[in-house]
């Protein structure tokens, strides 16, 4: 990020009830557009994309309750209370209309938050965040990359800072791919570096699931909504998991995989939505990435500013 958008960058809060929302204001002088993130996400995924929006947009992103420094209650994880959250930080700012634009998991609540509440919402952005059944990814059991890598950081891991972001690069190289300011400032939400050194991880694998198979029930409608909707969608044929020393046989067996069972449950979603919303715009990018607007945020960008009139 540059010198310049770090200073336009503001972090605060707001109340949904009692709970307190995180939120971060990029700024920009133009219709507001909120930034929503998705599962186990929050705001901080989105400070590369944000700032090259604030030439037309007033930008904010939303952590939703559960994730990141918003706070983490019993309960309330529901899709009403998620739309209510929403709401409020809408309200909190000021913000009579939004542009809504959201990341995998968003996409369940923007289209529910948009028939709720209609005049809030000028268009709604999906960024790989079509979910019109609510449905199960392909087994993953069947994947060749998920049998080669670690789950979960261990003691080493949490030695330091330094230690705790190599492991994620090594669990995870969808991000190590496209690794940026953006996935490790959302990494170092979930950590607290204590007087030693050490970190103490706080992702709530088993909150993230809760939520997940709670969504699974929700009715989900896409014709319901008025507003004008566009969805980017990934079309590569590549696996994006694949560890960047993997040896030619895992390599060509992931993207095997992915190019005969990943790959047609995506094309299964989106075409499922362009049936159901037939004056949506979609968009295909040629990646992979799940996290697309950080792998591809110049044709995101584009894409969304496209979509918009000035």
């Amino acid at each position: 990020m540059r010198q310049e958008d770090c200073a336009m960058l503001k972090e605060g809060f707001v109340h949904s009830d009692s709970i307190k929302l995180h939120y971060i204001d990029w700024g920009g002088a133009g219709r507001p557009l909120v930034l929503l993130a998705g599962l186990g996400g929050t705001a901080q995924h989105y400070r590369g994309l944000a700032p090259k929006l604030t030439d037309r947009f007033r930008v904010v992103g939303l952590t939703r309750r559960g994730h990141g420094r918003s706070d983490r209650p019993d309960s309330g994880y529901d899709i009403d209370t998620f739309v209510e959250d929403i709401r409020c930080f809408l309200d909190a700012l000021g913000i009579e209309q939004a542009i809504l634009v959201g990341h995998s998991f968003a996409g369940v609540e923007m289209p529910f938050f948009a028939t709720r509440y209609p005049h809030c919402v000028e268009a709604i952005v999906y960024l790989d965040a079509l979910f019109p059944k609510l449905d199960s990814a392909p087994d993953f059991s069947d994947d060749p990359v998920w049998s080669v890598l670690r789950i979960g950081p261990t003691a080493t891991d949490l030695a330091s800072r330094e230690a705790y972001l190599a492991y994620y690069k090594r669990a995870r190289p969808d991000w190590a791919n496209i690794w940026c300011e953006a996935i490790e400032a959302d990494l170092m939400e979930y950590a607290t570096t204590k007087e030693d050194g050490q970190i103490e991880d706080h992702h709530d694998d088993a909150l993230m699931n809760r939520i997940l198979m709670a969504a699974r029930t929700w009715p989900l409608e896409y014709a319901k909504v008025a507003a004008p909707m566009l969805a980017i969608v990934p079309a590569g044929n590549f696996h994006p998991s694949v560890p960047l020393d993997a040896m030619d046989e895992l390599r060509r067996a992931a993207d095997q995989y992915w190019e005969e069972k990943f790959l047609p449950w995506i094309r299964q979603r989106t075409a499922t939505f362009r049936q159901a919303v037939p004056t949506a715009r979609i968009v295909e990018l040629d990646s992979s990435h799940h996290y697309i607007f950080i792998a591809k945020e110049d044709e995101t960008v584009k894409a969304i500013n496209d979509f918009l009139p000035s």
